[in-house]
């Protein structure tokens, strides 16, 4: 979703400067969904907003059918459609690579493996699987498992070393509850979605949220002002300092 926001705006803003050659208006930009709506994960908001401002971009949207092959220069839809493109990126979702030793009925849907409340492999007894690849269903807040975020991942690692050091206290272990923090997503230049514990919010206000969370943790004070400012600037002038042009090379009959 994001790169179709991303890929729209280039075309809007950096590709008709650079490649003047190119007919934009002869292009267009589709972006498909197998699911029933943008950003499926977060709040309606979220899902609205994105939908809503991807569409004024003019990214033609289709949900709820899947890509399901490309033959000849044709996106296949499942649904029997077919369209015409020489560039397709199709992303597919995340799998987990099979683990040599980890035993078959441990892995779940995706080769996620299977892990107890405390993050120990179902089946094993000293071997721990953390963040993206960790399958959890005892956390009652996330039934079906937690979201693949960085944060999880960092949770997931911080109850755990608590966890190792009780057992060499001989004291009793913390079961894993994923404290959601919110989730965001930048659709635009100037527009972005925030999803928190309690509301939403979008637009200029979320983007610029979104920038704050980035900046933040980086090292020095000197990072974090140089990016800021190479933003500013790149957002204000829509001319990157750094960027590849390329020529079609001139036939010299030779």
């Amino acid at each position: 979703m994001e790169l179709a926001g991303m890929i729209a705006e280039m075309g809007s803003y950096i590709a008709e400067k650079e490649y003047p050659e190119i007919k934009l208006s002869l292009s267009n930009i589709y972006l498909i969904d197998a699911l029933p709506a943008l950003l499926s994960p977060m709040s309606k908001t979220a899902q609205e907003a994105a939908h809503e401002r991807l569409t004024k971009l003019g990214v033609k949207i289709i949900l709820n059918v899947a890509v399901k092959d490309y033959v000849d220069q044709q996106v296949i839809l499942a649904d029997g459609r077919s369209i015409e493109t020489e560039t397709l990126i199709w992303t597919s979702g995340v799998i987990g690579r099979e683990v040599p030793g980890i035993p078959a009925e441990s892995l779940g849907k995706g080769r996620r493996i299977l892990v107890d409340a405390y993050n120990k492999v179902q089946g094993t007894k000293n071997i721990y699987a953390l963040g993206d690849i960790a399958l959890q269903f005892t956390d009652k807040n996330f039934p079906k498992g937690h979201p693949q975020l960085a944060q999880v991942a960092i949770q997931h690692a911080v109850n755990l070393g608590k966890n190792l050091k009780r057992l060499e206290d001989d004291k009793v272990l913390v079961p894993f509850s994923y404290n959601n923090k919110g989730s965001m997503a930048i659709i635009s230049k100037f527009n972005a979605v925030v999803d928190l514990p309690k509301f939403s919010y979008k637009g200029f206000i979320a983007w610029l949220t979104w920038l704050f969370i980035h900046i933040i943790p980086l090292i020095t004070f000197r990072s974090k002002a140089r990016l800021a400012f190479n933003w500013l600037r790149l957002f204000i002038t829509n001319n990157p300092s750094i960027r590849l042009i390329l020529r079609p090379k001139k036939d010299t009959g030779q």
